[in-house]
């Protein structure tokens, strides 16, 4: 989930980027990795069976400063964006989710009506998905921060998992993506800029501070028998890049045909919209990969964008118009590394 807080200290200890610090830790975690379970440690969550079901789970901490600011979001949003972004784990593996722990930090400064504006977006979040808080914890600490849990099932068909991965996508198959990448990247621009009283930027405002998990489409993609999907919260190239590289394939996405929410373009120009789109990341919605045939059955809007290809495997492609490589400034949110910068 990438963050909304200042630019790095660069004074700072150099640190491995997010994703290689997770590789570094589970190699060094040796035989105390759960290596052996369905799902095992690297993917939008884990899964293992119990009985006749796979018991799917993640967690994520965000901390204000690094995930979110109150110069851009209420405590109401913070609460209502920590379940999105749980619960959006378990739709990228096509899980269905029911239940979520939440410990909280409480920084100095919170107020007793910040804590019930924290509580009432956790609330509404969780009628919103379909989901229920079965417990947690409260401590004090030097900044306020949430870690939660979410628990949900995945199922089986034939004795075989019905689950999204990122290691299922082959030569041949379509990429399509839900929704309006880079809304949400677009909305904390127009919040940054003092723009949010243009009529344009409210519904990019909103996909901001009020996103949904696309559980309802991954639903539809696990019925429809789709294998391969993640969501784009750190940015549609370096999500997509996960893909290219646990199914050692390559990707080319044209830049053309991703759908820009109508009201980017007009708010910040087509060029800056599409960079957003691109890199801009937390926007929740999901990249699916498959046959054409099974995404074009999907009952909602899905917009085919690329293909998986046998050449530059384990890397994305952003092609212009004329079909030639783009360089792109920006991939997407690493929240660890030394050389990214918070939006």
């Amino acid at each position: 989930m990438p963050p909304h807080a200042a630019r790095p200290d660069r004074h700072a200890p150099t640190t491995p980027g997010e994703f290689a610090l997770i590789s570094r830790i589970i190699k060094r975690l040796g035989a105390a990795a759960a290596l052996d379970i369905l799902v095992p440690p690297g993917d939008d969550a884990a899964i293992w069976r119990a009985d006749s079901e796979g018991v799917v789970a993640t967690i994520d901490a965000l901390t204000e400063g690094t995930h979110w600011r109150a110069d851009t979001m209420g405590f109401e949003d913070v609460g209502w964006r920590a379940v999105t972004a749980n619960v959006s784990d378990l739709a990228a593996m096509g899980a269905e989710p029911a239940y979520l722990l939440v410990a909280t930090s409480l920084g100095p400064s919170i107020t007793p009506s910040d804590v019930d504006a924290l509580v009432d977006g956790l609330a509404a979040s969780c009628l919103e998905h379909g989901v229920r808080i079965a417990g947690g914890d409260v401590v004090r600490g030097p900044a306020t921060m949430l870690t939660i849990s979410t628990i949900g099932s995945a199922t089986f068909k034939d004795g075989q998992l019905r689950a999204l991965r990122r290691n299922s996508a082959r030569v041949g198959d379509i990429v399509a993506v839900t929704g309006h990448p880079g809304a949400s990247a677009t909305g904390l621009a127009a919040i940054e800029r003092g723009l949010t009283d243009d009529p344009d930027a409210a519904p990019l405002v909103a996909a901001h501070r009020r996103p949904t998990a696309r559980v309802d489409v991954a639903r539809q993609a696990i019925a429809e028998g789709l294998s391969c999907a993640i969501d784009i919260s750190d940015g549609l190239l370096q999500d997509c890049d996960h893909i290219a590289e646990a199914s050692k394939v390559g990707i080319e996405i044209d830049a053309e045909a991703i759908p820009l929410h109508p009201a980017a373009a007009e708010l910040l120009g087509a060029d800056e919209a599409l960079t957003l789109a691109l890199g801009g990341g937390e926007d929740f919605e999901l990249v699916l990969v498959g046959d054409r045939s099974k995404l074009e059955a999907l009952a909602t809007d899905v917009t085919v964008i690329g293909r998986i290809v046998d050449m530059h495997p384990g890397e994305t492609v952003a092609l212009d118009a004329g079909g030639s490589p783009m360089s792109v400034m920006r991939r997407g949110w690493d929240q660890l590394s030394s050389s990214d910068s918070a939006p």
